[in-house]
């Protein structure tokens, strides 16, 4: 590879990890300031990923659907400089409702060079619960506002009309309000860097760039994935079950053909009336951040990475929803589908890859009113465990393969929300045994200060857990548990939506990573 192309992919990664932290900055909700629940990057004028910011891999097949589904709803030849789009539509291109992608175009003398784009968690988009993540949901119009891929704003600003339309639909306007301008922000901010880039060489010469770049990253994927053998590689893994549900399974046969990688997810469960379906955005993302394991650090990360993945996904099944399917839980549907592709992945490769991560998260949504009566919501993201790998025990306490986030820190949860985080700790032996051992999960105690306090809660592996490697343990289960001020004790399901009044305890215990080898005697 030539250095000039190196240094072009590291001023392009620059300009989308400026943007990254520019989000993270300025954006007004706790889960992205806090959390870092947001995902920023740059496309080329024909839609091709140019560069990804170190955000979360959940999210890495995300941006690539929502902007080819707003560029077939608006012509290119059509758009003008200042021109904004927006999309959450899971069904062109998206992940679940709250997360809303704002693109812009940039121009150099009147050329579009690139796009920029974000996709931010907003704390609420409608639905029939705070936060816009009901676990009760069965289907997506339970879910809140959708908004297909629409222009919805011109010469640098966003449209009043999308704007009271959005104001319209949310609990708490002002926040979402304030994090969508933050997007923009950021989009303008990586477009000044794009600009100043592109004049350096001219319009022409940036693309001819560009383009190189996306074809360099394609020939050195296409030679990494030639050298493996073919396959197949299988794997399989599967959500709590849930009475009266049916299963909720994801099965991935890889092979390696001819330069490319091929992602069979046929067998994999029919969808259904739960939101804990993905959609291809999904299964994207986990493939995509498999592609980068394999391709080395060293590679280039861009749209040519992509451009040598195959995706065999059923329609209307737990990996490729189809209308009206909910899905505002299709985290931990991910994270299975991410198990099943690294266990793939093992079969593939098993002298280098660990054992299963703990495959789940919490994500919890607070809502109310405070003592003074003025509303309150906030999001709340726990982690679990790595699974022990070859040379050295897993980590805890730790967002694992395609999570990235952050849980909120106490002080930024009690300046928000009226709750004490009573302790926040290791999940002692939570962990699988081994001989290099699972990491371990978190335990965290909240105790609710005012009454009425609504929490929807969306976790997984309280029964199925993640299998050890080479005669390695499983690790224990997740728990979520209401301890009422008069003793009662409440044991929650994995989707639970529940009230706390003042002195109740919530306690939240997330499931570690898998063990690997058999323990030493």
């Amino acid at each position: 590879m030539s250095d000039d192309l190196k240094i072009l992919q590291l001023r392009l990664d620059g300009l989308a990890e400026t943007m990254q932290q520019t989000l993270l900055r300025c954006a007004v909700s706790p889960v992205v300031r806090e959390g870092a629940d947001a995902s920023c990057a740059l496309f080329s004028y024909r839609g091709e990923v140019l560069a990804l910011a170190e955000a979360i891999p959940l999210l890495l097949g995300a941006l690539p659907g929502s902007v080819n589904a707003i560029l077939e709803a608006y012509p290119t030849q059509n758009m003008r400089p200042g021109d904004v789009f927006v999309s959450n539509d899971p069904f062109a291109g998206g992940t679940h409702l709250p997360d809303i992608a704002v693109v812009q175009p940039v121009f150099i003398d009147g050329v579009l060079v690139a796009f920029t784009a974000s996709l931010l968690h907003h704390q609420d988009i409608g639905s029939t619960r705070p936060g816009s993540v009901p676990p009760d949901a069965t289907e997506i119009y339970h879910e809140g506002l959708r908004l297909p891929p629409l222009q919805a704003g011109r010469d640098g600003v966003f449209d009043r009309e999308f704007l009271t339309l959005i104001r319209a639909a949310s609990r708490v306007p002002d926040v979402v309000v304030g994090d969508l301008e933050t997007q923009l922000a950021a989009g303008f901010r990586a477009a000044e860097g794009l600009k100043q880039l592109a004049t350096e060489t001219g319009a022409a010469a940036f693309l001819t760039a560009t383009d190189a770049l996306l074809d360099r990253a394609e020939e050195e994927t296409v030679k990494r994935l030639a050298s493996l053998t073919p396959g197949p590689f299988h794997g399989f893994d599967e959500l709590d079950p849930v009475e009266g549900l049916g299963p909720c399974a994801a099965q991935v046969a890889l092979r390696f053909t001819n330069g490319r990688m091929v992602a069979d997810f046929e067998g994999s469960s029919p969808q259904v009336a739960a939101p804990v379906n993905c959609v291809r955005s999904g299964p994207l993302s986990a493939t995509f951040y498999g592609l980068l394991t394999l391709v080395g650090d060293d590679a280039l990360r861009n749209g040519g990475v992509l451009r040598c993945l195959d995706l065999n996904l059923p329609e209307a099944s737990v990996v490729n929803a189809s209308l009206p399917a909910a899905v505002n839980a299709r985290m931990n549907m991910v994270r299975c589908v991410t198990s099943a592709l690294l266990q793939a992945l093992a079969e593939a490769d098993g002298d280098r890859m660990p054992a299963a991560n703990s495959g789940m998260s919490f994500v919890i949504a607070f809502s109310g009113r405070d003592g003074t009566g003025n509303p309150f919501l906030s999001t709340e993201i726990v982690a679990g465990g790595a699974g022990g790998g070859p040379t050295a025990d897993g980590c805890s306490a730790i967002s694992t393969d395609v999570g990235n986030a952050m849980n909120t820190s106490a002080e930024a949860l009690e300046a928000l929300v009226p709750m004490r985080l009573v302790s926040a700790k290791i999940r002692s032996g939570s962990g699988g045994a081994g001989r290099f051992r699972g990491g371990e999960g978190v335990c965290r105690t909240y105790e609710a200060l005012v009454d009425g306090i609504s929490a929807s809660i969306r976790g997984e592996r309280f029964s199925r857990v993640a299998k050890g490697a080479h005669g390695g343990g499983a690790p224990k289960g997740s728990a979520a548990t209401v301890l009422r001020a008069d003793g009662e004790k409440i044991c929650l399901t994995a989707r639970s939506a529940v009230v706390l009044n003042q002195g109740d305890h919530l306690v939240i215990e997330s499931s570690g990573g898998a063990g690997y080898g058999v323990p030493d005697a």
